[in-house]
């Protein structure tokens, strides 16, 4: 094993411990742990041979594992772009309609004071 191997297999260790024991804890949010647990471990799998990563590239038909590695992170990277421009779209709707809803309470409530002379 290289050093790289070495220093990013303990760091992506300590990464997999910690979120295995968040897990068990009781995280709220249970789905986000476990894919993070994933990433880690498939990370840790990768570094420590990457052989299987090229022989993984090599069976979809990819000559390289370094590729398949870049393709899954641009795919990945689309799909975490949409999914948080419908977040940020949901947000505004939502803000659109609670000013709406405090618009109109206010006009039924009326003024708060009394207008000036």
């Amino acid at each position: 094993m290289t050093r790289f191997q070495w220093i990013a297999g303990t760091a992506l260790f300590i990464a997999l411990v910690r979120e295995v024991l968040r897990l068990r804890w009781g995280v709220p949010t249970r789905r986000a742990s476990l894919v993070r647990v994933a990433v880690w471990l498939t990370a840790l799998i990768a570094i420590s041979d990457p052989e299987l990563v090229t022989r993984f590239a090599n069976a979809l038909g990819i000559g390289r594992g370094a590729d398949v590695v870049l393709y899954l992170f641009a795919l990945a990277f689309v799909a975490t772009s949409f999914y948080f421009y419908s977040r940020q779209v949901k947000l505004q709707r939502q803000i659109t309609a609670l000013a709406s809803h405090l618009a109109i309470a206010d006009a039924r409530r009326g003024p708060a004071s009394p207008p000036a002379p």
